[in-house]
């Protein structure tokens, strides 16, 4: 079960860090990646990446399928309240909180898996 976010060919990875670490520390590696490993709404595990110029999303232990609409990401802020990612233009996100008002930022702050607090850019 895949989900396509954006077609984009400007982005190309996700800066990933975890709360506490340095920039210059970001993934164990110091590198960025083109996976990001998130919690959605009910708790469960999705992967997003970034494929020939598109995020997809994948739920843990699904295999790669058709995409399907609709272009947006269900996530935990770090705070668990309940937000809806939408990609505008370049780098940008439309950040919707659920029953609550929205805003434009070109980071993203979720719970990770291991329930540790994250954020995210595309670069």
């Amino acid at each position: 079960y895949q989900r396509r976010v954006r077609d984009s060919t400007t982005m190309s990875k996700f800066h990933i860090q975890k709360e506490g670490s340095s920039a210059a520390l970001a993934l164990s590696s110091g590198e960025e990646s083109d996976k990001v490993n998130y919690k959605t709404w009910d708790g469960s595990n999705w992967t997003a990446r970034i494929a020939n110029g598109k995020v997809y999303h994948t739920k843990q232990g699904h295999t790669e399928g058709p995409e399907s609409e609709p272009d947006t990401l269900r996530y935990i802020y770090w705070d668990g309240s309940h937000y809806t990612l939408k990609l505008l233009g370049g780098n940008k996100f439309k950040h919707i909180k659920e029953g609550g008002p929205s805003h434009e930022s070109d980071i993203t702050q979720f719970i990770g898996w291991d329930d540790g607090k994250w954020t995210f850019t595309l670069s």
